[in-house]
């Protein structure tokens, strides 16, 4: 309800032309088209300003400007009635009757009528912008601003003993010393408000309005906003049985800096029904402030972010006052609801079929009152659509939709927007905020907030952009990914990144064991600088990295990922110019990660370009490390210590300045199983330099590399190595050549050509005459590539999902005119994909037949079966096979 500003409220309105007057062409000034005009006569204004001050005299006649015949609503604001700061603007005191009508202006710069109403001698500034005493006039459409009623009141409007009828009027920024910024009311007077607003006003009591004196003035659609009081009544007053009858009343953002925020009542019996009572700060009941036997009745009323500085953020009851609440919502004010004062006479609060944040434990008695507590009353959430923003309309499963009596309404607002998110996937934009569900809609700001509301088997989703948070997965066993595997678009990845607070500091550190069950999917990790791990740092936990980015990242050790103690898996990841002294793409201690399907490339550190393992046990699968530099030993890996395993992977074009172009291996023990060497580069030991370590190569292929391929320095011990089924160029003798090797040779050595499919483009998968096709113990292929295909290289990650049963997102949602549908089956067979709208129609088949197994697109451009343009709403899209069924929602809209 924030910044909703006032529609002007045309009334269906006949004129009868008995006369029109038309001022100027006929008259210069209004006032002077009043005193000749007789009933039932129209005075047609047209517009400029007027500098004076105008007075009915009693006649039943329309004064109006031309904004209806011209059906211009900007006449309105052009067409002024400007009293100089002399008397009130408009004055009706001679028994005006509701065939006197004042239409289409604006009424400015009134300081008020010296009167007497009472008679009793003691004369008050009244009425800057209106003054009606013993009349019934009708408003309609005018802009009352910027008046004062100074040493009396009623800054915009006065009325004594008076009832007017005001429509579709926005009174604002008037002013007053006294009561009633807006409005003063009093002395039996019931003025009515159809779809008015009240804005910006100020006075001492009542700066909205104040009512007072055995009345019953009425209100509908009417909106009171931004109002301020010194004294009390921030928004409303009322006294002395100034018993309001008000529906679809909305009181927000209203202030005072003593009591009532949003309303003061003392000794009156109003009857509110749809009111909003939101945002509104008082020092004590901001909401309400309610007092001495008055008898109030809400239904339907949403109370909420009410906050007083001392007591009742919601309500404050004393001496002897009577509330009944039924089918309302009092929630989001801070601590308690309601306040009853101490001492005083007993208050009564009688509270049914309510929704009332945490119950009657948000009720301070005192011990001075009475609490009923019936039936149908409820703690739980009441999903707004979004309250930070002040927009308290509900979700479509908000538990008040028909929580009420007879299973009505709770609250003044009913649905306006979608369901509220309940998981499994909860959205996070940096533009987003905490206090909504975390929808796609509405997603949250924060991903520590998501995560605190996730559950097992929940997916935390970041739209793109920046995050820099410390997070604690909390032991949960969660997905946290980019919108990447909505739309399959792998630039998101790149666009959805983590980078350090400040000027240094790693992008994200994940230390403990209750990070070890989440999965990191999708997203990129850039510009970091920390002694440890400029990109990750992964300590004593497990997390698993999916399709994940690790670039331009500086440390001392670990430049792109710090891994300790850790069993972490890393899958079709890419790991590329990062920077370290030691491990310029990645440092291991401890523990057995696995990296599978990754490439590591571009990256630089004196020791260990691409990954430095020191005392650990990792597994390398099906990667590529390529052109990764070492200004002194490995080029692409030193490991020091340990057990590596290492297979289906190529070696490409690294260069280690002084030892070990590809590995350097330091009292270690390597398992190559399935490698290529190729176009590595080093001082000495183009592809191995080895210092008392044991590595076992088989089914692999080392060619075309720059140099000696293996050194093995005097002085560091004896290194064995054992060699079976290979491509070497040339030959065994390599080896043998090594004083400080201990070679055990195999069969299956060969030095033939491999026949790579093209060096200039990197593409080291074998053309169909090579003999390594055939050169393994079981007669198959040797080297890391298997396919078949010369137009096929490999680069990582994969950027398809594995072959499984699911449905993603449609993307966009919402759309217009047509979104994407990403799927997967986990088995071959017959299976459909249709969209059905929100009542289970079929609206139309997008596909029905046989597939096989693996991962689908499908666009829907919004047309039925027929070929037709579908209506803007809700749908929903099935995936059926014989692997279950799946459905998700989306949004049309033209």
């Amino acid at each position: 309800m924030k910044n909703r500003f006032i529609t002007i409220y045309f009334m269906s309105f006949m004129i009868v032309f008995a006369n029109t007057i038309e001022v100027p062409e006929q008259y210069a000034t209004i006032q002077a088209a009043i005193n000749t005009s007789v009933n039932n006569d129209t005075i047609l204004v047209d517009s400029g300003i007027y500098y004076e001050n105008i007075d009915f005299n009693g006649k039943r006649i329309v004064v109006m400007s031309r904004y209806i015949i011209e059906d211009d609503s900007s006449l309105i604001v052009s067409t002024i009635i400007d009293a100089g700061g002399e008397g009130s603007v408009v004055t009706f005191e001679n028994n005006e009757s509701n065939e006197s009508v004042l239409q289409g202006f604006t009424i400015q710069n009134g300081i008020g009528n010296v009167r007497d109403p009472d008679g009793n001698g003691s004369f008050y500034t009244y009425g800057g912008g209106i003054y009606c005493n013993a009349s019934e006039p009708i408003v309609k459409d005018c802009i009352i601003q910027d008046n004062t009623g100074d040493d009396g009141g009623g800054g915009g409007i006065f009325c004594y003993d008076a009832s007017p009828i005001f429509y579709g009027c926005l009174i604002t920024e008037n002013e007053t010393d006294d009561v009633g910024g807006g409005l003063y009311s009093r002395t039996g007077s019931s003025p009515q408000f159809f779809n008015c607003e009240f804005f910006d006003n100020v006075a001492e009591y009542g700066a909205g309005c104040y009512l007072r004196d055995e009345s019953d003035p009425y209100m509908e659609d009417v909106i009171f906003r931004n109002n301020s009081a010194n004294n009390t009544g921030g928004a409303i007053a009322l006294k002395d049985d100034a018993n309001l009858q008000a529906n679809h009343l909305y009181i927000f953002n209203n202030s005072t800096d003593g009591l009532g925020g949003g309303f003061y009542i003392n000794n009156a019996d109003p009857i509110l029904s749809f009111i909003l009572i939101a945002d509104n700060i008082a020092s004590s009941g901001a909401g309400g402030y309610i007092r001495n036997n008055s008898n109030i009745s809400f239904t339907n009323a949403t109370f909420s972010q009410n906050s007083a500085g001392l007591y009742g953020n919601g309500l404050y009851l004393r001496d002897g006052c009577e509330i009944q609440f039924l089918n309302s919502i009092l929630w989001g004010s801070e601590e308690s609801q309601i306040y009853f004062r101490s001492d005083g006479d007993d208050v009564e609060l009688n509270v049914s079929y309510t929704l009332m944040k945490d119950g009657e434990d948000s009720i301070e008695d005192n011990n001075n009152g009475d609490i009923n507590w019936g039936p149908g009353n409820l703690e739980n959430e009441p999903y707004f659509c979004n309250l930070s923003d002040g927009n308290y309309y509900l979700r479509e499963n908000s538990p008040c939709i028909d929580g009420g009596q007879d299973n009505q309404l709770m609250g003044c607002f009913g649905a306006g927007c979608g369901p509220v998110n309940l998981g499994p996937t909860w959205y996070v934009d940096q533009n987003g905020n905490d206090n909504t569900d975390g929808s796609l809609d509405t997603p949250f700001l924060t991903i520590g907030h998501a995560i605190s509301v996730a559950s097992d088997g929940d997916t935390i989703r970041l739209n793109p952009g920046e995050y820099n948070e410390n997070l604690n997965f909390d032991s949960k066993e969660i997905v946290m990914e980019s919108r990447f595997y909505d739309s399959m678009d792998w630039d998101i990845v790149s666009n959805t990144y983590f980078s350090p607070s400040s000027n240094l500091g790693s992008c994200l550190n994940l230390t403990g064991n209750e990070n070890s069950n989440v999965t990191i999917r999708g997203i990129a990790f850039k510009g970091g600088t920390d002694p440890y791990g400029g990109g990750l740092v992964v300590q004593n936990c497990s997390p698993h990295f999916e399709n994940i980015i690790v670039e331009d990242n500086t440390s001392e050790i670990g430049g792109g990922v710090f891994i300790s103690e850790s069993d972490a898996v890393f899958k079709d990841c890419i790991i590329r110019n990062n920077n370290a002294n030691i491990g310029g793409g990645v440092y291991v201690t401890d523990g057995t990660p696995l990296f599978e399907e990754t490439l590591f490339t571009e990256n630089i550190a004196y020791w260990g370009a691409a990954l430095y393992f020191e005392n650990a046990e990792p597994s390398i699968i099906r990667s590529i490390l390529r052109e990764n530099v070492a200004y002194i030993e490995g080029g692409a890996i030193y490991q020091f210590g340990g057990i590596s395993d290492i297979s289906w992977t190529s070696f490409e074009s690294n260069h280690g300045y002084d030892f070990g172009g590809a590995i350097v291996g330091n009292e270690a023990s390597i398992d190559l199983n399935q490698t290529t060497f190729t176009g590595n580069t080093s001082g000495i030991g183009s592809v191995f330099t080895i210092r008392s370590s044991a590595i076992n190569i088989e089914n692999s292929i080392l060619w075309g590399n720059n140099g000696d391929l293996i050194f093995a320095p005097g002085g560091s011990g004896i290194s064995a190595v054992e060699l079976s089924y290979t491509d070497i160029e040339g030959g065994i003798d390599i080896f043998n050549n090594e004083s400080y090797v201990l070679l055990n040779a195999g069969d299956g050595i060969i030095n033939s050509d491999p026949q790579f499919c093209d060096l200039l483009l990197n593409n080291y998968t074998l053309r169909e005459q090579s003999s390594c096709w055939t050169a393994s113990a079981s007669g198959e292929v040797i080297g890391a590539y298997d396919s078949e295909d010369c137009e096929y290289l490999f680069t990582a990650p994969v950027t398809t999902v594995p072959n499984e049963f699911y449905l993603s997102e449609n993307y966009p949602n919402p759309f217009n005119p047509s979104t994407k549908i990403n799927y997967g089956l986990s088995d071959d067979g017959f299976y459909s994909l249709k969209v059905f709208d929100i009542r289970g129609k079929l609206v139309r088949v997008l596909f029905s037949g046989e597939a096989h197994k693996g991962s689908y697109s499908m666009t829907w451009d919004g047309k039925n079966n027929q070929g037709l343009n579908v209506p803007s709403g809700v749908y929903i899209y099935t995936l059926e096979s014989r692997s279950g069924t799946l459905s998700k929602r989306m949004l049309f809209l033209k």
